[in-house]
């Protein structure tokens, strides 16, 4: 009767130990996660509810003198028996049903996995090698980005080719599936929907702005932030590498940037870069100022090659600058240091053969 008597205690305590370990831990996880899933709200109480069962078979166990031999030392089976509800214990109510609910993953770097988009300007192209050649290389806007970038990273992708401008519509689609099964952090489209509204495929203002929504339609499957070039007058090229019938009216261009400020005002992961603006610095050789940099009055003309479309090594640099500083300016200010401040230097480390740290090869 005794030894009965003196097991009863260690029955009710441990009764009293599985509510005191279980419902705590339930309420704690409200207090600690306030947003508990219902599932992780099922998860904690079926834990609680089967350490409870435990407990008791535990104390069961003890009560039958399974736990405690005659001298009241604890025998081998009963550490045993403790040690697995111990393991039990960790297992309900740790991290499986409740610590993985309260984790915030840490923000994705979008430098990991960049893939640009796009056509020409983008892809690099010179006239005085139109089958490509090692000036066409040096004149990828993959190139400068990469320079632009401090962080390990991938090499930067790019998918743009010098003939999107033949069938926009099956280049876009193409590139935007390629780039979806890449599974970027970021996607770059400088000059993707350039002939969106630029081309002979539409007539008419309203035909232009038709196949625009179109290259607007093919953006919307990116997920991940995305910088887009908006449309800019580029009717300094027309004679030269432009025809008369692929340049839209200002009317459709505006209508075109309008449009697109309204389709990227909806979407927070998306930033508009404004190529028009940088275009116009251009070509009228005027003074361009990014983040604290100038390029004087007189300098700018050298951003553009003679075909007054295509951005030539140091406009490739500046341009990579510019959207890095577009992009940054929707960022928190302690990412700053991520990007090299300094286009002479982007301009160095673009223009190389080989590129810089580890993880990274030939772009």
């Amino acid at each position: 009767m005794r030894m009965a008597g003196a097991l009863s205690e260690p029955r009710r305590a441990s009764s009293k130990l599985a509510v005191r370990i279980a419902h705590p831990a339930i309420v704690g996880t409200h207090l600690l996660s306030p947003s508990l899933s219902p599932a992780a709200e099922r998860r904690a109480l079926l834990g609680s509810n089967l350490v409870c069962a435990q407990a008791e078979r535990c104390s069961a166990l003890l009560k039958r003198g399974r736990g405690c031999p005659k001298g009241g030392a604890p025998s081998f089976a009963g550490l045993r028996v403790l040690t697995g509800f111990l393991l039990f214990l960790l297992i309900c109510v740790g991290p499986s049903s409740m610590a993985a609910d309260r984790v915030i993953p840490a923000p994705k770097s979008p430098w990991g996995r960049v893939v640009m988009i796009g056509a020409s300007a983008t892809a690099g192209f010179t006239a005085s090698e139109m089958l490509g050649g090692t000036n066409t290389q040096l004149l990828r806007l993959s190139r400068y980005v990469d320079a632009a970038l401090i962080p390990l990273h991938e090499p930067v992708e790019s998918l743009a080719h010098a003939l999107f401008f033949m069938q926009p519509e099956a280049a876009g689609q193409n590139q935007i599936r390629d780039a979806l099964e890449a599974k970027p952090t970021l996607v770059i489209g400088v000059d993707f929907l350039f002939w969106f509204c630029y081309g002979t495929q539409a007539r008419t203002d309203a035909e232009r702005q038709k196949r625009f929504e179109h290259g607007l339609k093919l953006l919307g499957a990116i997920e991940c932030p995305l910088i887009v070039g908006d449309i800019p007058d580029a009717s300094a090229a027309v004679g030269g590498m432009l025809s008369e019938s692929q340049m839209p009216s200002a009317a459709s261009m505006a209508a075109a940037n309008r449009r697109l400020k309204e389709w990227a005002v909806t979407r927070p992961k998306v930033v508009v870069m404004p190529l028009a603006a940088f275009m116009r610095a251009a070509m009228a050789n005027q003074p361009l100022v990014l983040r604290g940099h100038t390029w004087q009055a007189g300098q700018t003309r050298r951003l553009l090659q003679d075909d007054m479309l295509h951005p030539s090594p140091p406009g490739a640099a500046a341009l990579a600058f510019a959207l890095m500083d577009v992009f940054q300016s929707t960022r928190p200010q302690q990412t700053t240091n991520e990007i090299r401040w300094n286009p002479t230097e982007i301009l160095r480390l673009g223009s190389k053969t080989i590129s810089f740290p580890a993880l990274r090869t030939t772009p």
